[in-house]
């Protein structure tokens, strides 16, 4: 049976498992010539797999203290590590009529995943029917019968199955008639406060990127196609690319911020405007999302670009006049390119 393999291009030389909708499992290797099936149908049954379960929205310091405990718990047993994701995510499918953003798409969770040195990553398909199922009926079918993993790790605040009705404590008392091995971690050892993609979403929108690069281990960055604008920067001496990232990325607070950005392998300082233009004449509409790169003079448009938040210059705010706009942008750059010649020094 044909199974479409969305997130193979994902890795480059860790391994993919994909769990698809049928319960189908497929083992694939990203190899540099072309993709292998590597097995089928079997799961984790012929190795000694543990395991965690988890959205891992951002791939925080939380989750990566997560991973380190179980390629830990995998060496010991001389077992391998896999994390189970899921997709979407499960606020997606239980809350349609609600916008979700997140912080990291699929690719880039995977990528961020792969960095660790985890050796496999499952994508599990969330549906209705999954959000349905008990915690028992899940660890049971799901994660023994089917994965056949020999060990699983469960976050220090993590619930599974139906309404979350599976704690520790439940999961735990379970797994052990089924003869599954289960292990409880404890918080971020030194936080007073549970390091959570909340907490970090929380941040952001505040416009505060310096404490969610804090929790998230690394400053937080937007990819998206750079389309066309009104032209408006480089008649004023400051050319943008508009960037028009995944709609369920989440976007912090609007405002001017300190960017870096990765060009054709060369890094670029910049500042970036996530707004409504109000001083533009006839900008009103939908927010923007627009990049200057100071040094840069080439041609990005159609291209993808990534752009790393480094800190937050100040609040959007209406002008008098374009006169006043370009006068407050020199000061916006002079401050942006003082902070990244301080950071880089």
């Amino acid at each position: 049976m044909p199974v479409h393999l969305p997130y193979v291009e994902l890795y480059k030389n860790s391994c993919l498992l994909v769990l698809s909708n049928d319960l189908l499992l497929h083992l694939i290797r990203k190899t540099a010539v072309r993709v292998q099936i590597i097995s089928s149908a079997r799961g984790f049954e012929n190795e000694k797999v543990v395991a965690t379960i988890g959205s891992f929205d951002g791939v925080h310091r939380g989750h990566r203290m997560v991973v380190e405990s179980l390629k830990n718990a995998a060496a010991q047993c001389g077992g391998k590590s896999a994390v189970i994701t899921l997709s979407p995510h499960p606020a997606v499918v239980l809350h349609p009529d609600r916008q979700v953003f997140l912080l990291s798409t699929l690719e880039e969770k995977s990528e961020l995943l792969a960095a660790t040195g985890i050796d496999y990553m499952v994508v599990l398909p969330f549906t209705k029917q999954l959000a349905q199922t008990t915690y028992s009926d899940f660890v049971r079918e799901y994660l023994v019968n089917k994965l056949h993993i020999s060990k699983l790790l469960v976050g220090y605040d993590n619930k599974m199955g139906h309404n979350g009705e599976g704690r520790f404590t439940e999961i735990e008392q379970f797994a052990v008639r089924i003869g599954l091995e289960v292990e409880q971690l404890s918080l971020l050892p030194g936080s007073d406060i549970p390091v959570s993609s909340t907490a970090i979403r929380g941040k952001l929108a505040e416009g505060d990127v310096i404490a969610a690069a804090d929790m998230l281990g690394y400053q937080y960055g937007l990819t998206g196609k750079v389309v066309h604008g009104n032209n408006i920067g480089t008649t004023i001496g400051y050319p943008t690319a508009n960037l028009q990232p995944d709609a369920n990325k989440f976007i912090p607070r609007r405002g001017v911020y300190i960017i870096s950005a990765i060009v054709g392998g060369h890094s670029y300082p910049g500042m970036l405007n996530i707004g409504m233009r109000p001083t533009i004449a006839g900008a009103a509409g939908s927010q923007t999302i627009e990049a200057h790169l100071f040094g840069y003079s080439g041609n990005l448009y159609g291209t993808n670009l990534t752009i790393k938040f480094v800190d937050r210059l100040r609040d959007e705010r209406q002008f008098s006049s374009i006169d006043e706009l370009k006068k407050q942008l020199r000061t916006d750059a002079e401050r942006a390119l003082s902070l990244c010649a301080n950071i880089n020094a």
